[in-house]
Order: C-alpha cells, then sequence, then structure tokens
C-alpha cells in the first residue's frame, strides 16, 4: 500500500513566492509489517498547516516517522517547522551548512534553517544528513544524491557566490504576473523535441535531496530542484545499486524544479525514461509541483517531452494529487487528467 499526496504551494503574499513543493507519503514497511509516513518539503510557511490537516485526515496518525528537507528554499523548506511543532516528528534529514564551512553568515535563508532545527532539537528530533547510500524504512527509502563531497563543493560555491556577487535587479521582474491557464496552451499534436541539454540550475537546486521509495516493487523518484548534473549522478548511483532504468524502471518521478526546462534535458530523460520512439517509460506518472500564478512552470517543453517519452503528466495548479496503490477510497475525490501536449514559446524559461 502507497500514498504519495503533492499538496498546492501556491503565491505568498508575504514573501512574493510562486511555486513551491511539499509532498506526503504513507506507505507499508514490508520488513516490519507496519505503515510509515515520510515528508519530503514542507512548502512555504502556511504550508504547515495544510500538511498537518491532511496526515491527520487521510493517514490517521500524528506520527512522521522521517522528515526529509530537500534543500533551504523558502518554497520547500519553511512549512517544515510547523509540522515539527505540530506532530511527533521521529528523524529529520537536512543538510547543516554549519557543519561544513566556518563561515554560513551570508547562506540565503539560514535564519529559517536554524529555526527548523532548533525546533527540531527541542523536541528531541533525531537530525540526521541526507547523504548518497543512506536508506531508511527497511531500505525501501534510499538516498541517491548527493554525495557529501559534492554538496560541500557546491555549498562552497554558493557561499562565494553569496559574497562576491550581486542579484541581478531583474530577477522579480514578473513576480506578480497572471498565470497562464495551461489548457489555454493545448496543442493537439506533440511537437517535435526543442528540449535541449544546455539547461543550467542554481549551485543550491543542484545540492537537492535526491530520494528513490520503492513499494511493492515499484520505485518512485522525488528530485527537489535538482539540476542536469545531479540527477545524472543519481542516475549513475540508481544503476551501480539496482542495475540500468530498463530493467527496473520507474513508476514514478518527480519532475525537477516544478517543470523548468533548466533541470532536465534529453539525455537525463532519455536515460532514465528511454529514447521517445521506444520508451520504457511508457508505464511512468510523472508528476509537477506548480502553482497556477507561476507563468513559467511547468515548462510546455518540459511536458511535451516527458509525454513523448509516454508518461502519464499532471501538476499540482492549486489542487492535491494523490497517487496511490492499495489504499482506502477518498470520498470525494476524482480522477487527475493528464495534462495535453502544450504549445512552446521560444522564450520561455
Amino acid at each position: 500500500m502507497f500514498e504519495v499526496d503533492f499538496l498546492p504551494v501556491e503565491n505568498d503574499n508575504q514573501d512574493g513566492g510562486k511555486s513551491g513543493d511539499a509532498i506526503a507519503i504513507h506507505f507499508t514497511v514490508h520488513a516490519e509489517q507496519r505503515q510509515a509516513v515520510v515528508v519530503i518539503d514542507g512548502g512555504r510557511g502556511y504550508t504547515s498547516e495544510l500538511l498537518v490537516d491532511h496526515i491527520r485526515e487521510y493517514y490517521r496518525t500524528n506520527v512522521v516517522d522521517l522528515m526529509i528537507s530537500t534543500h533551504p528554499d523558502a518554497d520547500h523548506l519553511n512549512g517544515l517547522a510547523g509540522v515539527v511543532e505540530a506532530l511527533e516528528v521521529r528523524e529529520l534529514m537536512v543538510h547543516q551548512p554549519r557543519a561544513h564551512a566556518r563561515d554560513v553568515s551570508d547562506f540565503s535563508n539560514l535564519e529559517a534553517l536554524d529555526e527548523l532545527l532548533d525546533k527540531a532539537k527541542a523536541r528531541d528530533v533525531l537530525v540526521t544528513e541526507p547523504f548518497t547510500g543512506e536508506s531508511r524504512l527497511g531500505d525501501q527509502l534510499t538516498v541517491l544524491g548527493p554525495t557529501s563531497t559534492y554538496y560541500e563543493d557546491l555549498l562552497a560555491q554558493q557561499l562565494w557566490e553569496a559574497k562576491h556577487l550581486t542579484a541581478s535587479a531583474t530577477a522579480s521582474r514578473g513576480l506578480w504576473q497572471q498565470g497562464i491557464n495551461l489548457l489555454e496552451r493545448a496543442v493537439d499534436w506533440l511537437p517535435g523535441e526543442t528540449l535541449t541539454d544546455a539547461g543550467e540550475t542554481s549551485h543550491r537546486n543542484n545540492s537537492s535531496v535526491i530520494t528513490l521509495l520503492t513499494v511493492d516493487g515499484q520505485r518512485m523518484l522525488f528530485t527537489g530542484d535538482a539540476g542536469i548534473p545531479a540527477m545524472t549522478a543519481a542516475a549513475d548511483q540508481y544503476e551501480n545499486t539496482y542495475g540500468s532504468f530498463a530493467a527496473f524502471p520507474l513508476s514514478f518521478m518527480q519532475a525537477p524544479h516544478h517543470g523548468s526546462k533548466r533541470n532536465l534535458g534529453p539525455t537525463i530523460l532519455n536515460r532514465i525514461l528511454g529514447m521517445p520512439n521506444s520508451p520504457f517509460g511508457s508505464s511512468t506518472i510523472a508528476l509537477i509541483s506548480s502553482a497556477k500564478a507561476a507563468p513559467k512552470h511547468p515548462s510546455p517543453k518540459v511536458v511535451n517531452a516527458l509525454k513523448r517519452r509516454g508518461c502519464f503528466v499532471g501538476a499540482t495548479e492549486g489542487i492535491t494529487i494523490c497517487h496511490s496503490s492499495g489504499a482506502l477510497a477518498r470520498p470525494g475525490w476524482g480522477t487527475l487528467q493528464p495534462l495535453p501536449a502544450l504549445v512552446e514559446d521560444d522564450d520561455e524559461a
């Protein structure tokens, strides 16, 4: 049995944010013959209440066995402290920059990270760091990346850039731009491949924890905001541990960074899902956490690339999505319709 829930993370008027990640998972730990709850990221501050209510209502528990913070961006981390306060969290896996660098005073969102750690320690939550090879819950949950060495390299680059580079004034332009309804971009045909391997994301995003969950032989990949280098390293770890993706395909994957074209390219997609003409990912469900008010998320190029490789593609866009097997039916919940092929813009981010 498993239930994987992607909760909607929408615009937050307090910090001007758009998309974010808040994922709750309920599944059977076979070796222990019990059910467990895992939270991967908590969205923004207000999202914690949504997560707590969801876990109590649908999982019928106040216990979170494991909470993972993929990386310290506000749209992923800030909601976790509220979950720690409201529920019994047994373990928090989070990277701790203070343990890997002497001076982290320029580290972005450090105050929220410190608050999360302080609240966890005050409640006797076990705090650990998620690096490649760590496994939990009967080895059904495994960290595929980053390695500690890769994380420290990325952290050093983050800190150097924060100290020496000035943020571009254009970074906040269009922050409140009205989102475009994805269905308004639908087309009746699947355009040819335009996604390239040239996309680059930040060092911070590449430090995201990449996690594999296996339940009843189904392999589910959670990616945070990881980019192409991080995804490639995680694919190496997957193949070294389990075998090729063709022999042991993914049943589910989270498209990283809310479906941004900067985080995926055809080479990594061909590797983990198969070539467009002969995909072994044809039964893979690909979900995207994207806000209605985020005009660049998800990228139509990414949606179409996933569909081209046979994936069922869905996006939160203001609603909670549940991917489940063997779980109790939820009264009032409907069936998610896959995203159609989308028209692409040459200037999309």
